[in-house]
């Protein structure tokens, strides 16, 4: 009994962590929202596709209650780009999407222009970014 007691108190501890941080805006009030390349291309991506990704989210194609709607009307406004971005080198016997100075190396033949798709999603009223992992390339050290 006190085990589930311990737990009860953990469990509404952690929901009004949760609750607590809803902005006076409204943000905060659902879960994060929005779509990832990585759950559908893997890493099969290029600027072009992301491009198309955003215009497609803010399209108004679909009815909802009669109404014209797109995902992001309805809270899908993040678009994110997740692996593939970089540019994988062996350097030194060991893979790395960094430079000397330790900034990431953009693979320029998939994302010629990243500031212009970032723009190109605040234009359309999405936010934007990129995960920094190192999945593909399989960076150490």
């Amino acid at each position: 009994m006190v085990k589930f007691k311990v737990f009860v108190l953990c469990s509404l501890r952690f929901l009004e962590f949760i609750l607590g941080d809803v902005l006076p805006d409204g943000r905060g009030e659902t879960p994060l929202m929005g779509w990832r390349s990585w759950n559908l291309y893997h890493g099969n991506v290029n600027q072009k596709l992301m491009m198309s990704i955003m215009d497609a989210i803010v399209k108004r194609d679909k009815l909802v209650n009669g109404k014209p709607t797109s995902l992001c009307d309805v809270g899908y406004c993040d678009v994110g780009l997740d692996d593939n971005w970089q540019l994988c080198k062996n350097i030194g016997g060991k893979n790395s999407y960094h430079d000397a100075e330790g900034k990431p190396i953009v693979n320029l033949s998939r994302f010629p222009n990243l500031k212009s798709m970032n723009s190109h999603a605040h234009k359309l009223g999405l936010t934007s970014g990129w995960y920094g992992n190192n999945c593909l390339c399989k960076e150490t050290g």
